[in-house]
């Protein structure tokens, strides 16, 4: 590109447009134009308003190419579960409203890797690049960047990576949500930070009763199960409804009471419990539903139902460990359907609790997932 291009894109660039009209108007502020009114005019307003016009242009140019932040584009589904079109969408959204986008793109980095998910060590290496990119920014800068995170994901990943971004803790982090409900919109999310461990106001409380059954309200609490052959007493299940799925809370509780996955041949629930101890029903659940509807997109609402999960959470582990007694430590498998920046957000609140995300596949409750690959060697 030759340089009366590269000057004419540098001019039409929201930093290189700030940074030219901050310069002219500080000349007009300082006395350049000023000096040639004089020879037009000795009206002291005329001067005054000049000035003033002056000062909130050098304002309006400061706004245009000041740092705003590093979007980071993440899409962790693989090759064969693409959604290019939603990437697309997300790194638009991150470029127009940042100074810098980091795009990681899961399906471009290992185009051969099969439909998986909950691989720690992609995670790990997504959390490694936006820590990079940042530590980059802030000795560019010498401040704090404001990131914000534009997720594409299954739950289970973003539950992952929500869980190690907790050890990397930024100043500002800002979880994007791409809304269905405003044809594929970016709007706002959930802010990652002490706020949500901040006991909830009567303003939130309000907020989450229109939309959940809260208890006091009628809300179902801690549900024991009955003692079977290979019970899990000590394993809790935590099943949370925050978007449509008509027989999503049956079947978690199916999953949770009898510890099979599926009801019998051909009647998978889709849900895939983790290899490591999965056999056996869990000792109790807990169920926080909005009754098969949509959260409206509000990134304020958003805030307060992760706040009350995580402290529902935090009592029936409690209430639990009570009822057992002993020394055995609580812990919880998590059903959940909603808000990808609410499951981000949930793995951050609980990186140091004993809460395992179950994955649901719905090709298993369809009855056409693929066959698995076959093994190394055959």
């Amino acid at each position: 590109m030759r340089w009366q291009g590269q000057l004419r894109r540098l001019l039409l660039s929201r930093e290189g447009g700030g940074t030219v009209l901050m310069a002219a108007s500080t000349a007009i502020a300082l006395g350049v134009v000023p000096n040639i009114l004089e020879q037009w005019t000795s009206r002291l307003w005329v001067f005054g308003v000049v000035f003033v016009g002056a000062l909130v242009l050098v304002l309006v140019g400061w706004v245009l190419q000041r740092p705003r932040g590093l979007g980071v584009v993440v899409s962790l589904y693989p090759a064969d579960r693409t959604q290019a079109s939603r990437v697309a969408a997300l790194k638009s959204a991150s470029r127009s409203a940042h100074s810098a986008t980091l795009v990681v793109d899961r399906a471009v980095l290992w185009p051969g890797e099969r439909s998986v998910q909950g691989r720690s060590d992609v995670v790990d290496f997504v959390a490694r690049l936006i820590d990079a990119q940042v530590e980059e920014l802030r000795a560019g800068s010498g401040a704090e960047p404001e990131v914000a995170l534009y997720v594409l994901a299954h739950l289970q990943d973003g539950f992952h990576l929500g869980r190690r971004l907790a050890d990397d803790v930024q100043l500002s982090l800002d979880v994007m949500h791409l809304s269905q409900q405003a044809g594929r919109s970016v709007v706002p999310g959930v802010g990652l930070g002490s706020s949500l461990r901040a006991p909830l106001g009567p303003h939130q409380r309000g907020q989450v009763s229109r939309h959940l059954a809260v208890p006091g309200s009628g809300g179902p609490g801690l549900v024991e199960v009955p003692a079977a052959a290979g019970q899990q007493r000590h394993r809790v299940a935590l099943i949370v409804r925050l978007a449509s799925a008509g027989s999503m809370v049956d079947d978690a509780r199916h999953v949770a009471a009898t510890g099979q996955v599926a009801y019998g041949p051909g009647h998978h629930t889709g849900y895939q419990l983790p290899a490591a101890g999965a056999g056996g029903p869990c000792g109790a659940y807990l169920v926080i539903d909005t009754d098969n509807a949509y959260l409206p997109d509000d990134s304020a609402l958003y805030a307060a139902v992760t706040t009350y999960i995580w402290e529902r959470w935090q009592a029936a582990r409690q209430e639990w460990a009570e009822r057992l007694g002993g020394t055995t430590a609580v812990e919880g498998l998590l059903f959940f359907h909603g808000p990808l920046p609410i499951a981000v957000a949930l793995g951050w609140l609980t990186a140091r609790d004993r809460l395992t995300l179950v994955h649901h596949d719905l090709r298993l409750a369809q009855g056409t997932a693929p066959a698995p690959p076959p093994a190394a060697g055959s």
